[in-house]
């Protein structure tokens, strides 16, 4: 009988990378990818514990893996948990909770799986090393547009953030690794990379003593075949002239980037451990503006932290209006015990941080519409995720659409393939999403 696996990826992107890797590393040993456990020998969650809500979820995730693996038809027979959660607990606490799980293994030694699943034990621990280099990873998701994480860990220390206690210190990929990774994947028909990690500007630091982002990101310009070239997760405070005249002046780097600010009341962003400054995050809002005119911003904001009252959060507000981001995520504060966070005081109740999210949203949906109308009548080159035959709609994004998390542009009455490139004419919009009609050349 052929030998399965059944794969759950929880979080973020960045752990859907560790996903895949985690497949590739098993089809290599001859399993096969199932999209039901039932019907899989072995079930694996890859979880994720950034806040407490996504460890509720996680557990939860598990507990019905073993209810599928108890069930009278089930070929279920191995439960693996893996991720962020197996360095938020230990391992002991884990088979407390659900003694249920058969192994528990940090990501970092996901290459472990495979030669448990074959001997049924692991090697003693003090004999396990991490893999960061080259890997056997197996897409399962859009071939044509792929996340390629380049770091692993933080050496930043946000008040409020577990990461660095889950995911250790930054540890930088090697940049011949990752240019090979993405050659690989350019062969599988990838058009569009995105780039991933904890913190993409603080990229090579550890390994070559000197930041390195602008020299990674033109060594992958030069891979043939690749046309986008998205930067997700740029911290405001390294994000430096030459990394903007980069962006600007190289055609395959989108006009997009993603600059998580958090907050922008000084006193906020002390008790935030955040290093960039209101007037740094000003000056770099408008030398982006300047430097790449068509450029589309996000951001992410969080609302709720510890002291933050209502003149800390007006002024949030009133930065949002004077600069305003195409594009806006918002948060609201979790309370999670290992940070220095969770101590501070004065905390905000989850009902007034409910509030501020929605009255942030709200404004930034005004915002995205009036945005999105100044590209009416436009024509814009959009990659295409999808399309569906029965409606005849085709789904895609522009260079200012990232995937997930922005909107999509709509095009009815026209037939294509995902990953093809194709001119529209937006010739509608909505608060989010755009619709055009395609323009045959």
């Amino acid at each position: 009988m052929p030998k399965s696996f059944f794969l759950v990826s929880l979080g973020c992107a960045k752990n859907f990378v560790d996903s895949e890797v985690i497949a590739g590393n098993l089809i290599k040993e001859g399993y096969t990818l199932s999209p039901n456990p039932g019907e899989s020998q072995v079930a694996i969650v890859n979880t994720c514990a950034f806040l407490h809500d996504a460890r509720v979820e996680a557990l939860e995730t598990v507990k019905k893996m073993v209810d599928i693996k108890k069930a009278p038809a089930s070929r279920l027979k191995t439960i693996i948990l893996t991720g962020c959660l197996t360095n938020y607990y230990k391992e002991t606490a884990l088979k407390k909770i659900i003694p249920e799980i058969d192994l528990v293994v940090p990501f970092k030694y996901a290459q472990l799986i495979p030669l448990y699943l074959r001997n049924k034990k692991l090697p003693p621990a003090n004999t396990w090393k991490r893999t960061l280099t080259k890997n056997n990873r197996f897409i399962t998701g859009s071939p044509h547009s792929v996340y390629v994480k380049i770091a692993e860990g933080c050496n930043n220390r946000c008040s409020y953030c577990l990461i660095p206690f889950i995911r250790g210190k930054l540890r930088s990929k090697p940049i011949e690794d990752i240019v090979f990774e993405v050659k690989a994947l350019q062969k599988l028909g990838a058009k569009e990379i995105n780039i991933v990690a904890q913190d993409t500007t603080a990229y090579g630091k550890d390994r070559y003593g000197k930041f390195m982002l602008v020299p990674l990101l033109q060594r992958i310009s030069l891979v043939k075949g690749i046309k986008w070239i998205r930067l997700l997760y740029a911290q405001p405070d390294r994000i430096k002239a030459d990394l903007i005249d980069l962006i600007a002046g190289e055609e395959k780097i989108c006009k997009y980037l993603d600059i998580p600010i958090q907050h922008i009341d000084p006193k906020i962003l002390r008790m935030m451990g955040r290093t960039a400054t209101p007037e740094k995050i000003v000056a770099l809002y408008q030398m982006i503006r300047e430097k790449i005119p068509s450029s589309v911003l996000r951001t992410t904001v969080m609302v709720g932290s510890p002291g933050e009252g209502e003149e800390e959060f007006n002024n949030l507000l009133a930065f949002l209006e004077r600069y305003p981001f195409e594009r806006v995520g918002v948060f609201r504060f979790s309370p999670e015990r290992k940070t220095a966070a969770y101590s501070q005081r004065p905390r905000v109740s989850p009902h007034v941080a409910l509030q501020r999210a929605q009255e942030i949203m709200g404004r930034q949906k005004v915002q995205s519409r009036l945005f999105n109308r100044n590209l009416l009548g436009k024509k814009l080159e959009v990659l295409v995720d999808s399309y569906d035959g029965k409606k005849k709609m085709l789904q895609g994004r522009y260079q200012g659409q990232a995937p997930e998390v922005d909107g999509k542009v709509y095009v009815p009455n026209s037939a294509g393939k995902p990953g093809e490139f194709i001119q529209v004419k937006i010739n509608g919009c909505g608060d989010y999403d755009l619709l055009g009609e395609r323009i045959i050349i």
